[in-house]
């Protein structure tokens, strides 16, 4: 999301302009410091994923774009894991690091799931009730960390000895200095699933507080935006 759009949403919301700004720009300084004097592979995944996020925006001249709320919380997905997590070691350094991450990334995506739900309703493409979407988002999020657990497992196991490189700078990605891999990953599982339904619950909450309250949001002006660009298109074409 880029300066036209978010020069009509500074007004009213420059606090969240700010943040989003805050980020790309550490993130981006930070991607280039690690490539030059740090893990490559860390500063390369931080910049492509800074990249992706305003791709949308990039390619359409920023008349559709990554909603600001969804690109802060990726953002800080992407500080938590290849800033915080990797390349400040945190994962070696404290045993149950790993714990408080499984935690706080399915509570995110799950909460991020929810405001796409929001955003689906409000362009008439979904029609589920709020229980029923949290309930299916909380289950994709559990389905996404199982996958991560038999990624890493598979990379442990095969890819890693294969191909003697690891991108956690030597360990395994399973198991802990105070867990053995197989007690890591269970509660690495079950932490995940408590995340999940934390992120879905605080989504559903905030969406019906929002709701019952009637009041103008970010997002609510972000969606404006977007269904006017649709409009102007439609009677061009």
């Amino acid at each position: 999301m880029i300066s036209k759009t978010e020069d009509l949403l500074f007004k009213d919301h420059k606090i969240s302009v700010i943040i989003a700004w805050s980020l790309r720009i550490f993130l981006i300084l930070f991607g280039i410091y690690e490539i030059i004097f740090g893990f490559p592979v860390y500063g390369i995944m931080i910049l492509l994923a800074v990249f992706l996020i305003l791709l949308p925006a990039i390619l359409t001249r920023q008349h559709l774009f990554i909603p600001l709320e969804l690109e802060i919380l990726f953002l800080i997905i992407i500080l938590l894991e290849y800033v915080i997590a990797n390349s400040l070691s945190f994962y070696a350094r404290f045993g149950y690091y790993d714990k408080f991450q499984h935690a706080m990334i399915p509570a995110i995506t799950s909460f991020m799931g929810m405001l796409l739900v929001y955003i689906g309703y409000r362009f008439g493409k979904l029609r589920a009730s709020y229980l029923m979407a949290g309930i299916i988002i909380v289950f994709v999020t559990i389905g996404l960390g199982a996958v991560l657990e038999v990624v890493e497992y598979g990379y442990d196991h095969f890819i890693g000895p294969a191909t003697n490189f690891y991108i956690t700078q030597g360990a395994l990605t399973q198991g802990s200095s105070i867990l053995d891999p197989f007690t890591d990953t269970m509660i690495d599982l079950m932490v995940d699933i408590v995340g999940a339904v934390i992120g879905a619950v605080l989504g559903v909450w905030i969406l019906i507080r929002h709701e019952k309250d009637n009041k103008k949001s970010l997002l609510e002006d972000e969606i404006e935006i977007m269904k006017d660009y649709r409009k102007n298109r439609n009677k061009k074409e």
